[in-house]
């Protein structure tokens, strides 16, 4: 005997299909938040950096009362620093900002010269997004400049933090430019072979960060003002033309900068190299015999032509990044 078929239990005959157009329902409500959310559009930049051209263009375009919202939508949270009197007048954009407290402008190292700075999201920083540290009375131009800062970045980061690689530059290049004063004085003194080990050891540790604090300072300057004044233009809310005039010659000084710092590095390279070898060919002509505790023997000369040979091998790239810098600039 058949038995007769049952009707299904009330709720459960059309469980998959509401499951189905509940899975559809979450996946268009994930399709929505992908495409609410900004996409990145990133360029190369000289000293291997990236930016996001994307983001610079909307905030560019955004006006005066969305500015810090578009912002916040790229991922900057903005606070401001308040000038302690007398100062110029507020920036009236700024005022309904947060004012950021002392302990935050000491951790971020907010110098009082300062007009602003980017202050990177870490385990150390309480902030939710990164941040713009920006004075109160400055010019709007001055905070998208620091945005430029926020959307730049390394292609390939460096394992090591920017802050420690400026204060170890910083060291390195103080102990180089002593050394080398000393040996433009007296350049006998790379007859004693404890002066020629500091100024190689000093010359190395300099070339070791040089691209690095390039990258991080001056190069980064140089790409935040000539990268607004292609998106700042006249008809801009933004435009103002005698602080681009401003950062335009800004930009030049700080190639000028970086150069000068590749340059010193160079000179104490050619200086060292051409010194030693002259004072060995002096002693093998029997001109110069070196007194007690100097010595400069064919082994040691060679050993500081090759020292200056891998020096220059490692400044290669960095002259190669300065020139394409200056290239950026004129273009």
């Amino acid at each position: 005997m058949s038995r007769p078929r049952l009707s299904p239990a009330p709720g459960r005959g059309d469980r998959p299909l509401r499951q189905i157009v509940l899975l559809m329902l979450m996946l268009l409500v994930a399709d929505l938040r992908l495409f609410a959310r900004p996409l990145a559009e990133e360029e190369s930049m000289p000293f291997g950096q990236l930016v996001n051209l994307a983001a610079l263009r909307a905030v560019t375009a955004a006006p005066p009362a969305a500015l810090i919202a578009t912002m916040q939508r790229w991922g900057i949270e903005v606070m401001q620093v308040r000038s302690q009197p007398p100062a110029a007048a507020p920036n009236p954009l700024l005022a309904g900002l947060p004012v950021a407290g002392p302990a935050l402008l000491q951790r971020a190292g907010f110098e009082p010269g300062y007009e602003g700075r980017v202050v990177c999201r870490d385990e150390r920083t309480p902030q939710r997004l990164d941040l713009i540290l920006i004075r109160d009375h400055a010019a709007t131009y001055t905070l998208l400049h620091e945005f430029v800062h926020a959307m730049l970045r390394p292609d390939c980061p460096e394992p090591i933090e920017d802050s420690v690689i400026e204060a170890r530059f910083r060291l390195a290049f103080h102990r180089l430019t002593v050394y080398q004063r000393r040996l433009y004085d007296d350049p006998y003194r790379l007859l004693d072979p404890r002066w020629r080990r500091d100024i190689l050891a000093a010359q190395a540790d300099v070339v070791r960060d040089l691209h690095d604090r390039i990258r991080l300072g001056q190069s980064q300057e140089v790409i935040a003002e000539k990268l607004l004044r292609g998106l700042v233009d006249a008809g801009s809310p933004y435009f103002d033309a005698a602080r681009q005039e401003e950062g335009r010659r800004y930009a030049e000084a700080m190639i000028d900068n970086a150069i000068d710092l590749f340059d010193t590095v160079e000179a104490s390279r050619d200086f060292v190299a051409g010194t030693v070898a002259q004072l060995r060919a002096a002693i093998r002509r029997g001109e110069l015999r070196p007194s007690s505790g100097e010595a400069l023997g064919e082994a040691d000369a060679a050993a500081v032509q090759a020292a200056a040979a891998a020096l220059a091998e490692q400044l290669a790239p960095t002259r190669a990044a300065l020139q394409a810098l200056k290239d950026f600039h004129r273009r």
